[in-house]
């Protein structure tokens, strides 16, 4: 045990000094509409959309969910110029400018196009591949061309000033062919030139002052390649050359400059985030974070066993976004992005699985906290200690079950050491529990009598150096130091045993009370007296409050306040003992939607952290706040069960499928800003106004990254705006609400899935619309975005169309007035009468038609329509009177059949028999017969119960078939009549088309049981 003890603390010594290994986790961006271009320079502009040149597929504008692609076409002037754009350029206006291999190009928001800017014959040979953009600390523009340098005045549209190499100046250019640009604090020019080092233009020179790049007593040709410079915020220069990284402090001498320890690799790019740390990137070392603390970069490479790492080393641009985000833009490999704002998180990926010739695996199946600092890990080819501090996998054991001494399976499921490190080291495997005692002594393998019981799922301290042992199919208390074990099963005679056989979380409390429970076998959670070896059993139950939330028991914790904690399939749950002895459990389950809880540990702050299939969530016990931690803050993917550890300082452990992830509880802060919304294209009639000039009656207004207005006529009122938080940590999980107000009476809110508004046939007028979005944390931004619409009248809506017709009218009026006046006098008494008499003919002429409008013109009885306003009228009337409303809808059997053998005269005839039939039984004044289509009729009988009205349809049945009509293709011989009566007495919740329902059914009922006869719709449950 001593040299078990004195070999940690060495490895502690000898590596306390050693820097950990850089964390981050990186995600690739999808490709930028269909396109994985390679990529070359990055901007975010002042309205959060973000741009990309590329080397050869033009220039893309990202919203976090599709790219627009600008590409040059050779038929349009206004095009962008070139498919290669090297550099990307904001200036203090918002213009957008790129550096093309055909000139400088300036985005053009209001018509969606390009300028182009070239310097004309006067400039050297190659003075249109322009490879940099920058300010000149006023409103002009540096440019750095492959032929020389050049000062743009975008006011004027005129480059007022090129330099160019002359080999008979000493102060010219020291070479055409330039690779960077930097402007110090006082407005003068650093020019990286290839391959003649360093050239230097004061704030209102004329000749540029020429420097050797290399420090070295023997320069390297190499170093004198300056690729990329910038300046910090403390003033340094960053020298970024073709094989590494000079520094010169920017206030003293040249000469003070030095060469910084980096990969030999060329440095592409620099820049700076958001705190001001330097990040540059490499043509094949992947990509460097200058650590200031340590005086040296951290390195940033593509892993093939970490899918987490850089996609890729070749790397061409950095930057990092306002909402945290690092973009790094590859050559070869798209665009990685990593989180910079969330903070306390390490990604530990332990194997090197491509580097190595040993089976290996980052799947993490267990945790153990180890002496010195250390971390026990266990997986699926056996177990490692591994040093945190250093990100080193210290010394590894595998498995051999042939060989006495050799772990007995490669499958580590749980281990245990005790916190001081003191005691032998436990390790569950699915043959058996194995004892290690000194990292050099023999394994020791105990199996428990069968394969079930050999599979060791969990381990737990007891009292007095007792481990409790979850297995396959039962519970084991082993005792070490005698070999002792009782083994605990379920017995289907004895309630007081297991619920279930299997285990796979069990605690046993400071109280000496053991919990325990199966992830897969349910079963609730047992809970054993030791004085009395008998279980309680406690099981979820969706009528009980206080239940568990879930049968199926993953985890369980015992927290430094002695508070039990369970982690169920469905969330967590805490262990409530109540005065009277009662247990019950407060469910924390809705807090983290349900999620199964896989592992739990505490914090020296007293808050719980359980590591899920949703992410790690941390729980404030005092306050119930719950807060998640994804991937996109850092963390490994696919945590496992009861993988975890609490590091001697206080740092979690929690294992998963692919590494470890540390957590610094003390140091966990994600900042999080709100993020920019736009709109980002409006379609009218599918069309978008993107794509070409609109329509003439579509007219909009402002950038296409920032509409304004939209003015349509009434006739184009179809439309539909797409809208974008461009926050771009978690794009699917940003949040919307818009209003069109106007029309909108309220917020509607909707996801990133469905970010589109649609608006169909709106009213004349104005509207205005408006958006506002949350990022993945929920944070809202105040301001929203807003489109002012304007919805046109018709011509005939016009004020000038409406006055002119007011006119007309008025002046027709005037003139029959004045007509009117003269006859009036001469024909008044003709006038009234012939008024008298076309008023007669008029009412009589009403009445006929009204007549003729509601009545079947075969059977002189009511046709539909006058059905229709009888029943909604009579429907009303019951309502009011509280009466029952009768319909019988009736229906000649085999009529199709009646009327192919006799023809349609005959078929004709009958109807008129039939509807003179019913018509008969409807006695009443208020009762309605009608015709309600082909051979089918209704009669409609006001306050009548349903004994009168089936009473009248089985009279009418009867009579029909006592007249004994013929009928050779009816199976009756005669014809017949089916019949389905409903009575109803109106309510709230019913209508008239209930009535015409039931008694439908009731006639299809009566068709089914044989026809010739009535059937009585049963009255509704």
């Amino acid at each position: 045990m001593r040299r078990f003890l004195l070999l940690c603390l060495l490895l502690a010594v000898n590596l306390a000094s050693a820097a950990p290994a850089p964390s981050l986790r990186f995600k690739k961006l999808g490709p930028l509409g269909g396109d994985e271009p390679s990529m070359l320079s990055l901007i975010q502009d002042r309205k959060g959309f973000v741009w990309v040149g590329t080397h050869t597929n033009g220039l893309y504008r990202y919203n976090g969910y599709q790219a627009v692609k600008y590409i040059n076409n050779p038929a349009d002037p206004t095009s962008l110029p070139h498919d290669r754009v090297s550099a990307i350029f904001e200036d203090r206006q918002g213009r957008i400018w790129a550096a093309t291999q055909n000139g400088l190009a300036r985005f053009n928001p209001d018509t969606n196009n390009f300028t182009t800017f070239t310097a004309g014959d006067q400039a050297p040979k190659n003075h249109r591949i322009v490879k940099n953009i920058i300010s000149d600390g006023r409103d002009g523009l540096w440019i750095g061309t492959w032929g020389g340098l050049q000062h743009f005045n975008p006011a004027s549209g005129k480059f007022d000033a090129i330099y160019a190499h002359d080999e008979k100046d000493p102060d010219s250019l020291a070479s055409n062919d330039l690779n960077a640009l930097a402007l110090d604090p006082r407005g003068g020019l650093w020019i990286g030139t290839w391959p003649g080092g360093m050239d230097y233009l004061a704030p209102g020179a004329k000749g540029f002052k020429h420097h050797q790049v290399d420090p070295a007593p023997r320069p390297d040709a190499r170093v004198n390649i300056v690729r990329a410079l910038q300046f910090d915020n403390s003033g340094a220069l960053w020298i970024g050359t073709e094989s590494g990284v000079i520094r010169w402090d920017g206030k003293s001498d040249w000469d003070s400059r030095k060469a910084v320890a980096s990969p030999y690799s060329r440095i592409t790019n620099f820049g700076l985030d958001n705190k001001g740390v330097l990040w540059c990137t490499t043509l094949s070392a992947g990509l460097l974070r200058w650590n200031e603390a340590n005086g040296e970069f951290d390195q940033f490479v593509h892993a093939a066993d970490d899918p987490y790492s850089l996609p890729g080393d070749n790397l061409r641009a950095v930057m990092q976004d306002r909402g945290g985000m690092l973009w790094i833009a590859s050559f070869t490999d798209g665009i990685a992005m990593a989180n910079l704002s969330s903070e306390g998180f390490t990604r530990h990926v332990p194997f090197r699985i491509d580097s190595r010739s040993a089976p290996a695996s980052n799947a993490l199946l267990s945790l153990a906290r180890a002496p010195g600092g250390k971390i026990w890990l266990g997986g699926n080819v056996g177990m490692s200690l591994y040093d945190p501090a250093t990100s080193t996998v210290l010394r590894s054991y595998r498995a051999d079950d042939k060989t006495p001494g050799k772990l007995s399976h490669a499958i580590v499921y749980s281990m245990y050491q005790d916190e001081d490190g003191k005691g032998p080291l436990w390790l569950g495997t699915s043959n058996g529990l194995n004892r290690l005692d000194t990292p050099d002594s023999p394994f020791q393998a105990i199996h428990f009598g069968n394969t079930a019981s050999d599979y060791i799922n969990a381990i737990a301290p007891g009292a007095g150096g007792v481990l409790w042992l979850a297995t396959g199919n039962s519970l084991i208390r082993y005792e070490p130091r005698t070999d002792a074990r009782k083994i605990y099963y379920n017995d289907p005679q004895d309630p007081s045993s297991r619920s279930v056989n299997g285990t796979s979380a069990v605690l046993e409390d400071r109280q000496g009370r053991v919990w325990a429970g199966s992830e897969w076998n349910g079963g609730g959670l047992d809970l054993l007296d030791p004085a009395s070896g008998k279980f309680r059993h406690f099981r979820h139950s969706s009528k009980a409050t206080g239940s568990l939330s879930d049968d199926n028991i993953v985890s369980l914790h015992e927290d430094p306040q002695g508070r039990i904690w369970v982690g169920t399939a469905k969330g967590l749950d805490l262990v409530v003992f109540k005065p009277d002895g009662a247990i019950a459990f407060q469910s924390y389950a809705a807090g983290m939607r349900a999620a199964k809880v896989l592992a739990i540990q505490h914090d020296n702050d007293g808050k719980i952290w359980s590591s899920t299939l949703a992410g790690l969530y941390r729980l404030d016990p005092d306050s119930g706040n719950m807060t998640l931690f994804t991937a996109s803050d850092g963390l490994t993917e696919g945590f496992t069960v009861n993988s975890s550890a609490f590091g001697a300082d206080g740092t979690l452990f929690f294992g998963g499928v692919h590494g470890m992830t540390a957590v610094v509880p003390a140091k966990v802060k994600t900042s999080s800003v709100a993020p920019q919304v736009a709109i980002t294209d409006i379609t009218v009639f599918n069309h978008s106004l993107q794509n070409g000039q609109p329509a003439e009656n579509v007219k909009a207004e402002g950038p296409v990254t920032a509409p304004t207005a939209l003015t349509l006529s009434s006739q184009a009122s179809v439309f539909a705006l797409e809208f974008a938080a461009l926050h771009y940590t978690e794009p699917s999980g940003n949040r919307y609400q818009y209003q069109l107000q106007g029309f909108d009476r309220d917020w509607v809110e909707t996801d990133a899935s469905h970010r589109t508004a649609s608006y169909t046939n709106l009213n004349p007028g104005k509207y205005v619309f408006r958006v506002k979005a949350a990022n993945h944390l929920g944070v809202w931004n105040e301001q929203p975005a807003t489109l002012h619409i304007t919805i046109t009248p018709p011509f005939w809506q016009r004020w000038w169309f409406r006055s002119g017709l007011a006119a007309l009218v008025v002046g027709s009026l005037v003139l029959a007035y004045k007509t009117r006046i003269n006859r009036l006098t001469r024909h008044q008494a003709e006038l009234e009468q012939t008024v008298a008499a076309r008023t007669a003919e008029l009412e009589e002429s009403n009445r006929k038609l009204a007549a003729l409008s509601t009545t079947d013109g075969l059977t002189g009885v009511s046709n539909r329509r006058g059905f229709d306003l009888a029943l909604e009228t009579e429907w009303r009337r019951a309502a009011r009177t509280g009466q029952a409303l009768a319909l019988s809808m009736l229906d000649v059997d085999y009529f199709k059949k009646y009327n192919d053998h006799y023809g349609h005269l005959a078929g004709d005839a009958a109807l008129r028999t039939v509807a003179d039939l019913i018509t008969t039984h409807g006695r009443r004044t208020s009762d309605l017969v009608a015709r309600y289509g082909g051979e089918e009729f209704a009669l409609l009988a006001a306050a009548t119960n349903a004994a009168d009205a089936f009473g009248v349809a089985e009279e009418i049945c009867a009579e029909l078939a006592r007249r004994a009509m013929p009928h050779a293709q009816s199976p009756f011989g005669i014809m017949t009549i089916s019949i389905g009566v409903a009575v109803m007495v109106p309510a709230e919740d019913s209508s008239p088309q209930d009535l015409v329902r039931a008694a439908d059914r009731a006639l299809y009922r009566a068709k089914e049981k044989g026809r010739n006869m009535a059937l009585l719709a049963m009255p509704p449950m």
